[in-house]
C-alpha cells in the first residue's frame, strides 16, 4: 500500500473554508441559482420545457420552490423593517435578527427543493438518453 503525502496546510484551509466561509456564501449562491432557473425557464433545454408535458404538476411544484427562494430576500427586508420599526418590541436587535433569518432562509428551502429535484433530474436525463 502506497502512502501519499498529506498537505496539512491545504487540508486546514479547506476545512476552514467549508466550516466558516461556505455557510455564509451558500445562501447567496442558492438565491442566484433560483433567479437563473426562473429567468431561463423558457429555454428549449430547460427542465420545465422538456418535462412539462409529461409531468406538469411535478415541474410546477419544483419551480414553486424557486419562486419561494426568489421572494425570500424582498419579504425578509420588509419584515426586518417592520420588526425594526415596531413601536413596542422594535429596535436594532429584532431588525438584525430578522435579516439574519431571511439571509439563511434559502438554505432550508433550497435543501427541500434539491431533495425533490433529484427525481426530476433523473427523469430529465432518462428522457434525454431515450431521445438519442
Amino acid at each position: 500500500m502506497k502512502t501519499q503525502h498529506i498537505d496539512y496546510g491545504k487540508a486546514l484551509l479547506k476545512v476552514l473554508e467549508l466550516i466558516i466561509v461556505k455557510p455564509f456564501t451558500l445562501p447567496w449562491h442558492i438565491y442566484n441559482s433560483a433567479l437563473r432557473n426562473l429567468s431561463s425557464s423558457g429555454a428549449d433545454d430547460s427542465e420545465e420545457k422538456v418535462l412539462a408535458n409529461d409531468f406538469p404538476l411535478f415541474t410546477w411544484f419544483i419551480r414553486m420552490f424557486d419562486a419561494l427562494i426568489a421572494i425570500t430576500y424582498p419579504i425578509g427586508i420588509v419584515m426586518a423593517l417592520i420588526a425594526g420599526l415596531n413601536k413596542y418590541m422594535g429596535g436594532f436587535g429584532p431588525f438584525l435578527t430578522t435579516l439574519i433569518i431571511a439571509y439563511f432562509m434559502p438554505l432550508g428551502i433550497g435543501l427541500i427543493r434539491e431533495l425533490y429535484q433529484i427525481t426530476l433530474k433523473s427523469l430529465l436525463y432518462l428522457k434525454i438518453i431515450s431521445k438519442k
